[in-house]
Protein backbone atom coordinates (compact mmCIF):
# COMPACT_ATOMS: atom_id res chain seq x y z
CA UNK A 1 0.00 0.00 0.00
CA UNK A 2 1.27 3.47 -0.90
CA UNK A 3 2.06 5.61 2.12
CA UNK A 4 0.02 8.79 2.04
CA UNK A 5 2.02 11.79 3.19
CA UNK A 6 -0.58 14.02 4.83
CA UNK A 7 1.62 17.11 4.79
CA UNK A 8 2.20 16.67 1.05
CA UNK A 9 -1.54 16.36 0.40
CA UNK A 10 -2.23 19.50 2.43
CA UNK A 11 0.49 21.38 0.53
CA UNK A 12 -0.93 20.31 -2.86
CA UNK A 13 -4.47 21.28 -1.80
CA UNK A 14 -3.28 24.69 -0.54
CA UNK A 15 -1.27 25.36 -3.71
CA UNK A 16 -4.14 24.27 -5.94
CA UNK A 17 -6.62 26.43 -4.02
CA UNK A 18 -4.35 29.48 -4.26
CA UNK A 19 -3.86 28.90 -7.98
CA UNK A 20 -7.62 28.49 -8.47
CA UNK A 21 -8.57 31.74 -6.71
CA UNK A 22 -5.83 33.75 -8.41
CA UNK A 23 -6.82 32.36 -11.82
CA UNK A 24 -10.52 33.20 -11.53
CA UNK A 25 -10.53 36.32 -9.31
CA UNK A 26 -7.20 38.12 -9.76
CA UNK A 27 -5.73 37.37 -13.18
CA UNK A 28 -7.25 39.25 -16.16
CA UNK A 29 -8.80 37.11 -18.88
CA UNK A 30 -6.09 37.78 -21.47
CA UNK A 31 -3.30 36.66 -19.09
CA UNK A 32 -4.84 33.44 -17.82
CA UNK A 33 -3.06 31.17 -20.30
CA UNK A 34 0.26 32.79 -19.34
CA UNK A 35 -0.62 32.39 -15.66
CA UNK A 36 -1.24 28.66 -16.08
CA UNK A 37 2.03 28.27 -17.99
CA UNK A 38 3.88 30.08 -15.20
CA UNK A 39 2.09 28.04 -12.52
CA UNK A 40 3.09 24.85 -14.34
CA UNK A 41 6.74 25.93 -14.48
CA UNK A 42 6.68 26.76 -10.75
CA UNK A 43 5.07 23.35 -10.10
CA UNK A 44 7.95 21.59 -11.90
CA UNK A 45 10.59 23.84 -10.33
CA UNK A 46 9.26 23.05 -6.85
CA UNK A 47 10.43 19.50 -7.49
CA UNK A 48 13.60 20.33 -9.44
CA UNK A 49 14.79 23.63 -10.91
CA UNK A 50 17.15 21.85 -13.31
CA UNK A 51 14.27 19.75 -14.69
CA UNK A 52 12.19 22.90 -15.17
CA UNK A 53 15.07 24.43 -17.13
CA UNK A 54 15.50 21.24 -19.14
CA UNK A 55 11.82 21.15 -20.12
CA UNK A 56 11.75 24.85 -20.98
CA UNK A 57 14.81 24.36 -23.17
CA UNK A 58 13.03 21.59 -25.09
CA UNK A 59 9.86 23.65 -25.46
CA UNK A 60 11.91 26.60 -26.72
CA UNK A 61 13.87 24.41 -29.15
CA UNK A 62 10.72 22.88 -30.63
CA UNK A 63 9.00 26.24 -30.92
CA UNK A 64 12.03 27.77 -32.61
CA UNK A 65 12.08 24.86 -35.06
CA UNK A 66 8.38 25.44 -35.78
CA UNK A 67 9.07 29.10 -36.55
CA UNK A 68 11.89 28.21 -38.96
CA UNK A 69 9.75 25.52 -40.59
CA UNK A 70 7.01 28.04 -41.33
CA UNK A 71 9.44 30.62 -42.72
CA UNK A 72 11.58 28.15 -44.69
CA UNK A 73 9.32 25.46 -46.08
CA UNK A 74 12.11 24.10 -48.25
CA UNK A 75 14.10 23.05 -45.21
CA UNK A 76 11.07 22.05 -43.13
CA UNK A 77 11.73 18.32 -43.37
CA UNK A 78 15.32 18.82 -42.23
CA UNK A 79 14.18 20.75 -39.17
CA UNK A 80 11.58 18.10 -38.46
CA UNK A 81 14.14 15.29 -38.61
CA UNK A 82 16.61 17.13 -36.38
CA UNK A 83 13.98 17.87 -33.74
CA UNK A 84 12.56 14.33 -33.81
CA UNK A 85 16.05 12.86 -33.50
CA UNK A 86 16.77 15.11 -30.52
CA UNK A 87 13.50 14.32 -28.74
CA UNK A 88 13.59 10.56 -29.32
CA UNK A 89 17.26 10.39 -28.31
CA UNK A 90 16.50 12.27 -25.09
CA UNK A 91 13.62 9.95 -24.26
CA UNK A 92 15.66 6.81 -24.92
CA UNK A 93 18.63 8.14 -22.98
CA UNK A 94 16.66 8.92 -19.85
CA UNK A 95 14.50 5.80 -19.99
CA UNK A 96 17.04 3.17 -20.95
CA UNK A 97 20.45 4.35 -19.74
CA UNK A 98 19.98 2.29 -16.58
CA UNK A 99 19.75 -0.87 -18.67
CA UNK A 100 23.36 -0.34 -19.77
CA UNK A 101 24.38 -0.51 -16.08
CA UNK A 102 27.31 1.83 -16.63
CA UNK A 103 28.26 3.47 -13.30
CA UNK A 104 28.92 6.83 -14.97
CA UNK A 105 25.35 6.91 -16.28
CA UNK A 106 23.41 7.18 -13.04
CA UNK A 107 20.64 9.13 -14.70
CA UNK A 108 17.28 9.77 -13.05
CA UNK A 109 14.32 10.08 -15.39
CA UNK A 110 12.79 13.56 -14.94
CA UNK A 111 9.16 13.23 -13.88
CA UNK A 112 6.75 13.58 -16.77
CA UNK A 113 9.43 13.31 -19.48
CA UNK A 114 7.58 10.69 -21.53
CA UNK A 115 4.38 12.71 -21.67
CA UNK A 116 6.18 15.96 -22.43
CA UNK A 117 8.25 14.52 -25.26
CA UNK A 118 5.18 12.85 -26.77
CA UNK A 119 3.35 16.21 -26.74
CA UNK A 120 6.33 17.95 -28.34
CA UNK A 121 6.58 15.31 -31.09
CA UNK A 122 2.86 15.65 -31.76
CA UNK A 123 3.15 19.44 -31.98
CA UNK A 124 6.15 19.62 -34.33
CA UNK A 125 4.77 16.91 -36.65
CA UNK A 126 1.36 18.56 -36.90
CA UNK A 127 2.88 22.01 -37.50
CA UNK A 128 4.96 20.46 -40.30
CA UNK A 129 1.81 18.90 -41.77
CA UNK A 130 0.02 22.30 -41.45
CA UNK A 131 -2.77 20.69 -39.45
CA UNK A 132 -2.49 22.97 -36.41
CA UNK A 133 -1.56 26.63 -35.92
CA UNK A 134 1.88 27.35 -34.53
CA UNK A 135 0.49 29.63 -31.83
CA UNK A 136 2.68 31.68 -29.51
CA UNK A 137 5.49 30.30 -27.37
CA UNK A 138 3.37 30.69 -24.25
CA UNK A 139 0.62 28.58 -25.89
CA UNK A 140 3.03 25.72 -26.50
CA UNK A 141 4.50 26.02 -23.00
CA UNK A 142 1.05 25.91 -21.41
CA UNK A 143 0.02 22.91 -23.53
CA UNK A 144 3.18 20.89 -22.89
CA UNK A 145 3.71 21.72 -19.20
CA UNK A 146 0.05 21.98 -18.10
CA UNK A 147 0.38 20.90 -14.48
CA UNK A 148 -2.80 18.75 -14.16
CA UNK A 149 -1.50 16.45 -16.90
CA UNK A 150 2.23 16.82 -16.25
CA UNK A 151 2.90 13.69 -14.19
CA UNK A 152 0.47 11.06 -15.46
CA UNK A 153 -1.07 12.34 -18.69
CA UNK A 154 -3.19 12.08 -20.64
CA UNK A 155 -1.27 13.07 -23.79
CA UNK A 156 -3.73 15.66 -25.09
CA UNK A 157 -3.73 17.12 -28.61
CA UNK A 158 -2.82 20.74 -29.37
CA UNK A 159 -5.86 21.21 -31.62
CA UNK A 160 -8.07 20.36 -28.65
CA UNK A 161 -6.17 22.37 -26.05
CA UNK A 162 -5.20 25.54 -27.94
CA UNK A 163 -8.72 26.83 -28.75
CA UNK A 164 -9.69 26.46 -25.09
CA UNK A 165 -6.75 28.61 -24.00
CA UNK A 166 -7.95 31.37 -26.35
CA UNK A 167 -11.66 31.40 -25.60
CA UNK A 168 -13.07 33.63 -22.83
CA UNK A 169 -13.91 31.74 -19.65
CA UNK A 170 -16.36 32.32 -16.84
CA UNK A 171 -16.52 30.42 -13.59
CA UNK A 172 -19.20 27.80 -14.20
CA UNK A 173 -20.60 26.18 -11.06
CA UNK A 174 -21.62 23.07 -13.00
CA UNK A 175 -18.11 22.70 -14.41
CA UNK A 176 -16.67 23.30 -10.95
CA UNK A 177 -18.87 20.59 -9.44
CA UNK A 178 -17.94 18.23 -12.26
CA UNK A 179 -14.25 18.86 -11.65
CA UNK A 180 -14.49 18.33 -7.89
CA UNK A 181 -16.51 15.17 -8.49
CA UNK A 182 -13.87 13.75 -10.84
CA UNK A 183 -11.11 14.58 -8.34
CA UNK A 184 -13.04 12.86 -5.54
CA UNK A 185 -13.62 9.83 -7.78
CA UNK A 186 -9.92 9.69 -8.63
CA UNK A 187 -8.91 9.87 -4.97
CA UNK A 188 -11.39 7.10 -4.18
CA UNK A 189 -10.05 4.86 -6.95
CA UNK A 190 -6.41 5.43 -6.09
CA UNK A 191 -6.23 5.58 -2.31
CA UNK A 192 -9.30 3.60 -1.24
CA UNK A 193 -9.64 0.89 -3.89
CA UNK A 194 -6.21 0.45 -5.54
CA UNK A 195 -4.05 0.87 -2.44
CA UNK A 196 -6.35 -1.29 -0.30
CA UNK A 197 -6.39 -4.01 -2.94
CA UNK A 198 -2.60 -3.92 -3.06
CA UNK A 199 -2.49 -4.80 0.63
CA UNK A 200 -4.39 -8.03 -0.07
CA UNK A 201 -3.09 -9.23 -3.41
CA UNK A 202 0.58 -8.27 -3.48
CA UNK A 203 1.57 -10.57 -0.57
CA UNK A 204 -0.15 -13.45 -2.38
CA UNK A 205 1.49 -12.76 -5.75
CA UNK A 206 4.88 -12.07 -4.18
CA UNK A 207 4.90 -15.56 -2.61
CA UNK A 208 2.57 -17.60 -4.83
CA UNK A 209 3.91 -21.00 -3.69
CA UNK A 210 2.67 -20.28 -0.16
CA UNK A 211 -0.95 -19.83 -1.24
CA UNK A 212 -3.62 -21.98 -2.92
CA UNK A 213 -3.78 -21.65 -6.70
CA UNK A 214 -7.35 -20.35 -6.42
CA UNK A 215 -6.14 -17.47 -4.23
CA UNK A 216 -3.35 -16.75 -6.71
CA UNK A 217 -5.83 -16.69 -9.60
CA UNK A 218 -8.17 -14.37 -7.71
CA UNK A 219 -5.21 -12.12 -6.96
CA UNK A 220 -4.28 -12.00 -10.65
CA UNK A 221 -7.76 -10.69 -11.44
CA UNK A 222 -7.45 -8.31 -8.49
CA UNK A 223 -4.10 -7.09 -9.84
CA UNK A 224 -5.75 -6.05 -13.11
CA UNK A 225 -8.44 -4.16 -11.24
CA UNK A 226 -5.85 -2.56 -8.97
CA UNK A 227 -3.75 -1.30 -11.91
CA UNK A 228 -6.84 0.04 -13.66
CA UNK A 229 -8.04 1.85 -10.54
CA UNK A 230 -4.57 3.30 -10.01
CA UNK A 231 -4.15 4.58 -13.59
CA UNK A 232 -7.72 5.73 -14.11
CA UNK A 233 -7.70 7.35 -10.66
CA UNK A 234 -4.80 9.57 -11.66
CA UNK A 235 -6.57 10.37 -14.95
CA UNK A 236 -9.76 11.32 -13.10
CA UNK A 237 -7.77 13.67 -10.86
CA UNK A 238 -6.06 15.23 -13.89
CA UNK A 239 -9.34 15.64 -15.80
CA UNK A 240 -11.06 17.05 -12.71
CA UNK A 241 -8.26 19.53 -11.97
CA UNK A 242 -8.31 20.74 -15.58
CA UNK A 243 -12.08 21.24 -15.28
CA UNK A 244 -11.49 23.58 -12.32
CA UNK A 245 -9.67 25.92 -14.71
CA UNK A 246 -12.20 25.62 -17.52
CA UNK A 247 -10.41 23.03 -19.66
CA UNK A 248 -11.73 19.78 -21.05
CA UNK A 249 -8.84 17.43 -21.72
CA UNK A 250 -8.73 14.05 -23.40
CA UNK A 251 -10.17 11.03 -21.58
CA UNK A 252 -7.82 8.09 -21.09
CA UNK A 253 -10.07 5.14 -20.21
CA UNK A 254 -13.45 3.96 -21.45
CA UNK A 255 -14.54 0.95 -19.35
CA UNK A 256 -11.84 -1.28 -20.87
CA UNK A 257 -12.69 -4.42 -18.87
CA UNK A 258 -16.19 -4.50 -20.37
CA UNK A 259 -14.92 -4.87 -23.94
CA UNK A 260 -15.58 -8.11 -25.82
CA UNK A 261 -12.22 -8.44 -27.59
CA UNK A 262 -8.60 -7.40 -27.28
CA UNK A 263 -8.81 -4.81 -30.08
CA UNK A 264 -11.67 -2.98 -28.33
CA UNK A 265 -9.78 -3.20 -25.06
CA UNK A 266 -6.80 -1.37 -26.53
CA UNK A 267 -9.02 1.33 -27.99
CA UNK A 268 -10.30 1.92 -24.45
CA UNK A 269 -7.12 1.57 -22.36
CA UNK A 270 -4.66 4.45 -22.03
CA UNK A 271 -6.41 5.96 -25.05
CA UNK A 272 -4.18 9.01 -25.42
CA UNK A 273 -0.88 7.08 -25.60
CA UNK A 274 -2.31 4.22 -27.66
CA UNK A 275 -3.76 6.65 -30.21
CA UNK A 276 -0.47 8.61 -30.22
CA UNK A 277 1.49 5.46 -31.12
CA UNK A 278 -1.08 4.69 -33.81
CA UNK A 279 -0.86 8.19 -35.33
CA UNK A 280 2.90 8.80 -35.07
CA UNK A 281 4.37 5.30 -35.26
CA UNK A 282 2.03 2.75 -36.82
CA UNK A 283 0.42 4.80 -39.59
CA UNK A 284 3.57 6.59 -40.86
CA UNK A 285 5.68 3.41 -40.88
CA UNK A 286 3.14 0.71 -41.74
CA UNK A 287 -0.36 2.03 -42.52
CA UNK A 288 -3.70 0.32 -42.80
CA UNK A 289 -3.61 -0.15 -46.59
CA UNK A 290 -0.42 -2.20 -46.57
CA UNK A 291 -0.25 -5.93 -47.14
CA UNK A 292 -1.40 -8.16 -44.29
CA UNK A 293 2.10 -9.17 -43.26
CA UNK A 294 3.15 -5.51 -43.02
CA UNK A 295 0.07 -4.64 -40.98
CA UNK A 296 0.72 -7.55 -38.62
CA UNK A 297 4.36 -6.48 -38.27
CA UNK A 298 3.20 -2.93 -37.50
CA UNK A 299 0.76 -4.14 -34.84
CA UNK A 300 3.45 -6.28 -33.25
CA UNK A 301 6.05 -3.49 -33.23
CA UNK A 302 3.53 -0.94 -31.98
CA UNK A 303 2.71 -3.02 -28.93
CA UNK A 304 6.38 -3.49 -28.14
CA UNK A 305 6.94 0.28 -28.44
CA UNK A 306 3.91 0.91 -26.24
CA UNK A 307 5.17 -1.40 -23.51
CA UNK A 308 8.80 -0.27 -23.66
CA UNK A 309 7.50 3.31 -23.43
CA UNK A 310 6.34 2.37 -19.92
CA UNK A 311 9.62 0.81 -18.90
CA UNK A 312 12.63 -0.66 -20.68
CA UNK A 313 12.79 -4.06 -18.98
CA UNK A 314 12.59 -7.67 -20.10
CA UNK A 315 9.19 -8.14 -18.49
CA UNK A 316 7.74 -5.21 -20.48
CA UNK A 317 9.29 -6.60 -23.65
CA UNK A 318 7.56 -9.92 -22.92
CA UNK A 319 4.33 -8.03 -22.29
CA UNK A 320 4.66 -6.26 -25.64
CA UNK A 321 5.19 -9.59 -27.42
CA UNK A 322 2.23 -11.08 -25.53
CA UNK A 323 -0.22 -8.35 -26.53
CA UNK A 324 1.27 -8.03 -30.02
CA UNK A 325 0.63 -11.72 -30.69
CA UNK A 326 -2.83 -11.41 -29.15
CA UNK A 327 -3.80 -8.56 -31.50
CA UNK A 328 -2.36 -10.40 -34.52
CA UNK A 329 -4.38 -13.52 -33.69
CA UNK A 330 -7.48 -11.34 -33.36
CA UNK A 331 -6.82 -9.79 -36.78
CA UNK A 332 -6.34 -13.24 -38.33
CA UNK A 333 -9.63 -14.33 -36.75
CA UNK A 334 -11.35 -11.28 -38.27
CA UNK A 335 -9.98 -12.21 -41.70
CA UNK A 336 -11.25 -15.76 -41.23
CA UNK A 337 -14.74 -14.47 -40.41
CA UNK A 338 -14.76 -12.40 -43.59
CA UNK A 339 -13.75 -15.36 -45.70
CA UNK A 340 -16.04 -17.94 -44.07
CA UNK A 341 -19.63 -16.73 -43.53
CA UNK A 342 -20.46 -19.85 -41.52
CA UNK A 343 -17.84 -18.97 -38.93
CA UNK A 344 -19.10 -15.38 -38.81
CA UNK A 345 -22.66 -16.57 -38.14
CA UNK A 346 -21.45 -19.03 -35.52
CA UNK A 347 -19.64 -16.46 -33.39
CA UNK A 348 -22.26 -13.73 -33.84
CA UNK A 349 -24.60 -15.27 -31.23
CA UNK A 350 -25.48 -12.69 -28.54
CA UNK A 351 -25.15 -15.21 -25.71
CA UNK A 352 -21.43 -15.51 -26.50
CA UNK A 353 -20.75 -11.85 -25.64
CA UNK A 354 -20.33 -12.40 -21.85
CA UNK A 355 -17.89 -15.25 -22.55
CA UNK A 356 -15.94 -13.04 -24.95
CA UNK A 357 -15.75 -10.27 -22.36
CA UNK A 358 -14.59 -12.64 -19.63
CA UNK A 359 -12.02 -14.24 -21.93
CA UNK A 360 -10.66 -10.80 -22.87
CA UNK A 361 -10.48 -9.79 -19.22
CA UNK A 362 -8.65 -13.03 -18.39
CA UNK A 363 -6.18 -12.56 -21.24
CA UNK A 364 -5.44 -8.99 -20.15
CA UNK A 365 -5.21 -9.95 -16.46
CA UNK A 366 -2.53 -12.56 -17.15
CA UNK A 367 -0.58 -9.93 -19.07
CA UNK A 368 -0.61 -7.59 -16.08
CA UNK A 369 1.50 -10.13 -14.18
CA UNK A 370 4.44 -9.04 -16.37
CA UNK A 371 3.44 -5.40 -15.87
CA UNK A 372 3.77 -5.60 -12.09
CA UNK A 373 6.57 -8.18 -11.66
CA UNK A 374 9.88 -9.05 -13.26
CA UNK A 375 10.10 -12.16 -15.43
CA UNK A 376 11.32 -14.44 -12.62
CA UNK A 377 8.51 -13.46 -10.26
CA UNK A 378 5.99 -13.65 -13.11
CA UNK A 379 7.29 -17.13 -13.94
CA UNK A 380 6.67 -18.28 -10.36
CA UNK A 381 3.11 -16.97 -10.50
CA UNK A 382 2.43 -18.67 -13.83
CA UNK A 383 3.95 -21.91 -12.52
CA UNK A 384 1.63 -21.84 -9.49
CA UNK A 385 -1.40 -21.21 -11.67
CA UNK A 386 -0.55 -24.00 -14.12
Amino acid sequence: MTHINLSLILFVCAALSACFFLYWFAVPQRFRASFLALASIIFIASYSIKYACYFLFNVGLVYLAAVFMEKNRGSGKTWLRVVLFWLVTNLCFFKYSRILQIPALKVILPLGTSYIIFRLIHYIVEVYRKRIPRGAFIDLAEFVLFFPTFLAGPVDRFQNFYPQSREPKILDVALLNEGLGRIALGLLKKFVVADQLAGFIMPVLSFPQSHPSVSVLASVYGLAIMIYMDFSGYTDMAVGTARLFGYRIMENFDRPFLKANIALFWRSWHISVYSWIRDYFFLPLFGYRAREIKVYTGIFCSMIVFMLWHQGTLSFLVLGIYHGLGLILWQIFQEAKRRYPGLRRLVARPYLDPFSTFFTFTFVSFGFIFFAFDTQAAGRIMQRLL
